[in-house]
């Protein structure tokens, strides 16, 4: 399976550490969707939005056992579903991780930037976020 991730997921390291996938990322393009920053957090989610599109990173060939590791990561605010991501070459199928409605309340307006999670919260992410809980 393809996966397009657009948050914590783009740090190799983070992806690694959570899956056990190490192989190259792709930039990507998901039109259709916004990236927003979760309350109080430091990692985002992305929302259906016709008029915003959100950059990100197309891994390829992720395996089934990594996938059931990155579901358990995301949790139950997040639900995997198919999407059409844009590369260089043109379009690809892929599956992303897609904030649950229900879950809306949640998202701030305040925008995600990977480089200043990279700068300000990875380090901390790495050794305190509970998502890393649901994987022992």
């Amino acid at each position: 399976m393809d996966l397009f991730v657009y948050g914590t997921l783009m740090v190799p390291e983070v992806m690694s550490a959570v899956s056990g996938y190490d192989g190259p990322g792709r930039p990507a393009t998901l039109h259709g969707f916004r990236r927003r920053r979760v309350a109080g957090e430091s990692y985002p989610a992305i929302v259906p939005c016709a008029d915003e599109s959100v950059a990100g990173t197309l891994y390829r060939a992720v395996e089934a056992a990594q996938c059931r590791r990155l579901d358990a990561f995301e949790g139950e605010m997040y639900r995997r579903q198919g999407v059409t991501v844009s590369l260089p070459h043109g379009p690809c199928e892929a599956e992303a991780y897609v904030f649950r409605h229900g879950c809306l309340p949640l998202l701030s307006d305040e925008p995600w930037s990977l480089e200043r999670f990279t700068a300000t919260h990875l380090e901390a992410f790495m050794s305190d976020y509970e998502g890393f809980l649901a994987l022992r």
